[in-house]
């Protein structure tokens, strides 16, 4: 049931419904109503706003989706949304600057899974 799956979302985002409020603009009152299933037909955009500022799609409210669903971080999903917003000549530019923060070694992380990252 979506509804199941929302609030499972809700507790894997470790957000409050402050903070949903707060990222979505979604009233504090509705959001209660909503994850206690006393609104029974919500409107598309609120679920939306609400899944979304919590790193989720709406995909990831299907019963065979939200299990095995790698969780994107605030800052993962901005950079996506933003990244969805540009142009093609926009996104590919975008593609090759991030690729260069990473060849120049300075932004890349030191360690990756306890491994030490090795120049090239």
């Amino acid at each position: 049931m979506w509804l199941d799956n929302l609030n499972r979302i809700k507790k894997n985002s470790g957000m409050t419904i402050e903070q949903i409020s707060e990222a979505s603009g979604v009233p504090k009152g509705t959001l209660n109503k909503l994850f206690a299933g006393q609104t029974k037909d919500p409107q598309l955009s609120t679920v939306s706003a609400v899944v979304h500022c919590m790193g989720y799609t709406l995909d990831d409210l299907s019963d065979d989706t939200v299990s095995g669903k790698i969780q994107l971080t605030p800052a993962q999903t901005a950079l996506l949304d933003n990244f969805d917003q540009l142009n093609e000549e926009g996104q590919t530019k975008a593609l090759d600057y991030v690729e260069d923060l990473v060849l120049t070694g300075r932004y890349k992380k030191a360690a990756e899974h306890g491994v030490a990252a090795k120049e090239a």
